[in-house]
Parts: C-alpha cells; sequence; structure tokens
C-alpha cells in the first residue's frame, strides 16, 4: 500500500510539538529539517512529497531582498 506525507507539514508539526514542550527548536543547516524529515518518512515506509502549492504560497509571501539576504546570513 502506497502512503505518502508532506515532508514539510511535518517539519511544521515537529516544530510545534518541541516549542509546547518549551523547546526553542533552531533550524540547522546539515541536515536541513526538510532533509531530516524526508528520512525519518522513508525509515517508516512512507514516501515524502511536497505541496507545492504550500511551496509556492510560502515563496510568494516572501520578497526576493528577503529571500536573498536570509541566504547570505544577513
Amino acid at each position: 500500500m502506497y502512503q505518502s506525507y508532506d515532508r514539510n507539514k511535518l517539519v511544521r508539526q515537529v516544530r510545534e510539538l518541541l516549542e509546547s514542550e518549551g523547546l526553542e527548536p533552531l533550524a540547522q543547516d546539515d541536515p536541513k529539517p526538510e532533509h531530516a524529515a524526508m528520512l525519518l518518512l522513508r525509515s517508516f515506509g512512507i514516501e515524502p512529497v511536497v505541496d507545492h502549492v504550500e511551496t509556492l504560497k510560502g515563496a510568494m509571501n516572501r520578497t526576493w531582498e528577503e529571500t536573498d539576504d536570509s541566504r547570505s546570513g544577513r
């Protein structure tokens, strides 16, 4: 039976869970949370997928300057 789950949704849910436990999760670059979520899902036999509509919505909520600044670490 084919099973899939949105990796970005898993990352959001895990972040919310950790925050509800009083922790302050900070995303790392190696491994990135999205990559780690893909590995976790695969380890349970679930195919990680990406909701492209949600990804596009998130990208449209940021300007290219904000994206550029976050990549350069400013």
